[in-house]
């Protein structure tokens, strides 16, 4: 090793500031869609996305309740987003109050299509930008091989 290595901070992915139109704190409404589980109902809750020091991962929180089959469920977590330049795709690993961390359930993967991120895991959630500063967040669930079926639909506002 040559004595005159310097050290070189690594820098993030350019690929990750296509992110930043995430970034900040937000109001969630929406609802469930009508299924086999039961009818639509409401969603309300709130997140906020912030970078990691250093830039290399996006730190997205929420807290969220909505009924299933009569049940209320409270979803809260962390998720971690960063960017795969081996791959070229997003990736994403979540710790919720659902369940335990499952190294193949509890991650995500994707990209974007036009300006909208989307990302599948046990879920397909696409998350884009609306002209009005608002952001569309849709969540279907898997019914078969390759066949997707809305869930929930719902929209983050800025919180003021």
């Amino acid at each position: 090793m040559s004595e005159n290595t310097e050290f070189q901070m690594p820098t993030p992915a350019p690929e990750l500031e296509r992110l930043n139109f995430l970034l900040g704190e937000w109001i969630l409404a929406g609802s469930t869609v009508e299924s086999p589980m039961g009818p639509a109902t409401p969603i309300t809750g709130w997140e906020s996305y912030e970078w990691m020091e250093g830039g290399f991962f996006l730190i997205h929180r929420w807290e969220s309740s909505f009924e299933v089959a009569g049940m209320k469920v409270v979803d809260a977590g962390h998720e971690f987003f960063d960017y795969d330049a081996a791959t070229g795709r997003y990736r994403t690993h979540f710790f919720n109050s659902l369940g335990p961390y499952d190294h193949e359930a509890s991650k995500y993967h994707g990209g974007f299509d036009g300006d909208a991120l989307v990302v599948t895991g046990p879920a397909r959630i696409t998350r884009g930008p609306n002209a009005d500063g608002t952001v569309t967040v849709d969540s279907d669930v898997p019914v078969g091989e390759g066949v997707w079926a809305p869930f929930m639909v719902c929209t983050l506002t800025r919180n003021p």
